[in-house]
């Protein structure tokens, strides 16, 4: 039990003060059962990128800790304290924060959000920053912002919400009104370094939730999920993050994980791999408490953030994850309704404050840590599983004709892709399996896959992805450092991109964008089209990819680089020119692109132009709607059109 904070009878806000830190959930929540069986998860909620996060970063064990919940509370009571032995005073006017209890019938996750955010989020970020950063405001408004995904469809057994400083700071000047210089960059750094401060993955009030919250009573350790290539393995060079030094008080954490002393990545390639077979048919998804708590671990490392918060209305677990151990500590069962002492919202108060004072400290030892100058990318190799004998020779870009090498890519049937930034080193790679053929001409027939589940190093792709490019309708772009091994042994290297649809409704879009790109490869003489090397599919996340040539920067992209803001992009007369020409034969080829906006219209250093993304063309095309599109081609390139204003009819 954790004693009640209160303030003296005749301070102002007590009486306000009092009802904020009794605050529990109505008793009167409910859940709709009236589309229970559009709730049901469908799929396991590991991600594709969850499976390749680093090995040092994975999360190991799991350590039920009941007390979690005092120690938050706990530390609550001390930032109260310091706060008013400090001279400073809460003040009441205004106090825009809705604190009664109220009735919700619970339609999905979303509706878990709604009500945390009014009845607990809005109110409890506004006393963690002033408790954690700014104690002489006055008025209750804060740069922390509670935001949700909202990407989906409705009916979500589980959806995501995140505690940020809000990303619109500069139009916003007055939300840092009375900071001092040291504060101000604090606030400044935290957006730029922790995307996300913490995650609540919320989830709808089922059975299936509730039986899922009351799992998990002792310590365990955790076997997690990575990709299942057998044959080529990376170690990388462990790089800890730190943990706070101060604020939640743990129990007695495990020893730090044993790490490699090196100085970068060791790939281990055998000289063939195996390969996950394609599923023969989609079975029923049986959720597992493990595979949320993998996905919400991921999360975390890729945010380096420390809490995560499972909620479902009716109940709760808190999670606290210590890096060094790679151990996640992970409280009793919450009751938002009838706990107490402390209340629910004084949890949260406590929660929200922890988390601020978490991310400071952890902010002020990455700043203060030494800038390590050894390299953790798979690019550099230390050791590899061949001899010397055997050892691949690269081959310089020039020496190599691009057709021999789009004609090797063609007959390869299989893409390893390994992620290299980040939070990710993949442990091992994921095995794309060709689904799709090469749209090189020539190339661009179906043909029949083998069945085959062990490939030779001449008979695969290799790709070492950096940062995405970009997050669209279709799905996220990577950068492509793609390897071709030849039967010489030689290594042939290029860069290119990859794009991938991870949701059924971007797979759809992905298809027929492909199919696209396919016919306009049996067209002559068409310039200003990428080159699409086929699309492959990963057996064990059932993410589709689409390997292309890459294009260049984005106009808008190079209008930030020059300075400007990117909403209006202005192109020379030659670059207009070209576009046109493009435009002009993709018309003539019977395609309307449907979607001209600055971020498809690419241009190299060569000052080659492309034309992109054909996930919205179609073959509608009549005198009237393409003198339309080239009209509005003309007007984005003259800078009338700002960025995201225009989608062609």
């Amino acid at each position: 039990m954790t004693p009640h904070r209160t303030l003296p009878a005749d301070d102002p806000f007590a009486s306000l003060f009092n009802r904020t830190f009794e605050g529990n959930y109505s008793p009167d929540i409910f859940q709709n059962k009236t589309h229970l069986d559009r709730l049901r998860p469908a799929s396991s909620p590991i991600s594709f990128y969850d499976r390749h996060v680093a090995s040092h970063l994975t999360l190991k064990q799991i350590v039920y800790q009941p007390s979690l919940v005092s120690s938050i509370s706990t530390a609550c009571n001390r930032a109260i304290d310091k706060f008013l032995n400090d001279g400073h005073k809460f003040h009441n006017t205004p106090y825009p924060f809705f604190l009664a209890p109220q009735r919700e019938l619970f339609r999905d996750a979303h509706t878990a959000v709604v009500l945390y955010r009014h009845f607990a989020a809005y109110v409890c970020s506004a006393y963690a920053y002033k408790l954690a950063i700014h104690p002489e405001r006055e008025t209750w408004e804060s740069p922390l912002n509670f935001e949700e995904d909202l990407s989906g469809s409705g009916h979500r057994f589980t959806t995501e919400a995140w505690l940020e400083v809000t990303t619109d700071l500069k139009d916003r000047p007055e939300l840092m009104d009375g900071l001092d210089e040291t504060s101000e960059k604090k606030i400044q750094d935290l957006l730029r370094k922790y995307p996300r401060l913490a995650t609540w993955h919320m989830f709808a009030m089922t059975d299936t939730a509730i039986w899922m919250f009351q799992t998990l009573t002792k310590n365990a350790p955790f076997n997690w999920e990575a990709c299942r290539t057998l044959g080529y393995k990376t170690i990388p060079l462990p790089i800890y993050p730190p943990d706070a030094r101060k604020g939640v008080v743990l129990g007695r954490a495990p020893k730090r994980s044993k790490a490699r002393v090196g100085t970068s990545a060791t790939v281990k390639a055998s000289k063939a791999v195996t390969v996950p077979r394609l599923p023969l048919e989609s079975k029923q998804y049986r959720p597992e408490f493990r595979h949320y708590i993998q996905h919400a671990w991921a999360t975390a490392a890729t945010n380096d953030s420390t809490f995560m918060i499972f909620q479902c209305g009716l109940y709760e677990r808190i999670g606290f994850r210590h890096r060094a151990s790679q151990t996640l500590y992970l409280s009793g069962l919450i009751d938002p309704i009838n706990m107490k002492d402390p209340s629910y919202r004084k949890l949260h108060v406590g929660l929200h404050t922890a988390v601020v004072q978490d991310a400071l400290d952890r902010l002020y030892l990455s700043n203060s840590e030494p800038k390590t100058t050894r390299k953790r990318s798979v690019d550099q190799v230390d050791e590899v599983e061949v001899s010397d004998s055997e050892r691949p020779k690269d081959i310089p870009v020039d020496e190599v004709d691009n057709s021999e090498v789009y004609d090797e890519i063609a007959r390869r049937d299989l893409m390893l892709v390994t992620l290299d930034y980040g939070a990710f080193c993949s442990p091992s790679p994921s095995s794309f399996l060709r689904i799709g053929p090469s749209c090189v001409p020539g190339h661009a027939v179906p043909k029949r896959y083998p069945k085959q589940t062990r490939f030779n190093v001449h008979e695969y792709v290799s790709l070492v992805l950096k940062e995405p490019l970009g997050e669209g309708a279709v799905g996220i772009v990577h950068p492509a450092a793609v390897t071709l091994t030849l039967k010489s042994g030689q290594v042939v290297k290029r860069d290119m991109v990859i794009k991938f649809a991870f949701s059924k409704e971007q797979e759809k879009k992905m298809f027929h964008e492909f199919r696209i790109y396919g016919d306009l490869s049996f067209k002559k003489g068409l310039e200003g089209i990428v080159t699409v090397h086929g699309v492959f599919r990963d057996p064990e996340s059932g993410s589709v990819g689409m390997l292309m040539n890459e294009g260049g920067q984005s106009l808008r992209q190079r209008e930030i680089e020059r300075g400007g803001d990117g909403r209006q992009v202005t192109g020379s007369p030659e670059e207009r020119e070209a576009f046109r020409r493009i435009l002009k034969g993709l018309h003539e080829a019977g395609i309307r692109h449907h979607d001209i906006r600055s971020d498809n219209l690419l241009i190299n250093s060569r000052n080659q132009v492309y034309i992109i993304d054909f996930d919205c063309a179609d073959y509608e095309v009549n005198s009237e709607n393409t003198e339309r599109e080239m009209e509005c081609l003309d007007d984005l390139l003259e800078g009338q059109y700002e960025h995201g204003s225009y989608y062609s009819y």
